[in-house]
């Protein structure tokens, strides 16, 4: 569980987040959504301490990281999983090295035992026999995969994924959202998913919070979003033509 209460951010004069206050339950998936702008990549940078907070808290599970010095907020990032954008693979390294590299950084595991792992990790994500592959090789859902098992190598306590299905097609992006959720319910993950992508949303949202200018508007799940008379959310809702993904389903 992570909670966040009464944040706020400032860069200069130009107020980014104002007051927001947001909980993030463990073994589900929690999309913040809303438009371009809105200030939703900002709230989950000042989550993992990218950025730092004017005011408000910010808890992993009851503890408190604003407050934390350098040592305790390293043992907090210890058990974070990041899927970045763009994957963010090194493009020198395998696909194995890629998935091993926080294991070298952080586990104090042995070899064969972090090469046992990476194997598990990808096997996971079926990956399986892509060990000696290079991302230059992979297709864009297939980096997204390697992101996603680079990120839960770690066995993370909280899994934070930033535009996961960006620049993926349909098809793929249903699959990429699938295995985030499985993922977040077969190891009790606290997932937290930043996202426009209201084809995201109807799939996964269990819990959803909607930034709108900086402020939370409005939050609930799949279901209530359909039905809220919130005039913001469901202008959102229908500029990403959430209606003809209805009428395709029924």
């Amino acid at each position: 569980m992570i909670e966040v209460k009464n944040i706020s951010k400032a860069f200069g004069e130009k107020q980014v987040l104002k007051e927001v206050s947001c909980l993030f339950e463990r073994s589900k998936t929690n999309l913040i959504i809303g438009a371009s702008g809105s200030g939703k990549s900002v709230l989950i940078k000042c989550i993992v301490g990218l950025h730092e907070v004017d005011c408000g808290e910010i808890l992993y599970d009851n503890r408190d990281f604003k407050s934390m010095d350098i040592v305790k907020r390293r043992e907090i990032r210890r058990e974070l999983g990041m899927l970045f954008q763009a994957s963010a693979l090194f493009d020198s390294l395998t696909v194995e090295q890629n998935v091993m590299f926080p294991l070298i950084m952080y586990s104090g595991m042995s070899k064969s035992e972090m090469l046992d792992r990476v194997n598990f990790c990808l096997k996971r994500v079926n990956l399986v026999n892509a060990n000696h592959l290079y991302p230059a090789e992979l297709s864009g859902g297939m980096q997204k995969r390697v992101g996603i098992a680079r990120a839960i190598a770690l066995n993370p306590k909280y899994l934070f994924c930033d535009e996961p299905n960006s620049g993926l097609d349909p098809q793929t992006s249903i699959l990429i959202d699938n295995l985030i959720q499985e993922i977040t319910h077969e190891y009790d993950i606290t997932t937290i998913v930043v996202t426009h992508d209201m084809n995201s949303v109807m799939e996964i949202g269990e819990k959803i919070f909607f930034i709108y200018k900086g402020e939370l508007w409005w939050k609930g799940d799949k279901n209530s979003i359909l039905e809220t008379d919130n005039k913001e959310i469901s202008e959102f809702v229908y500029a990403s033509h959430i209606m003809k993904l209805l009428k395709s389903k029924h």
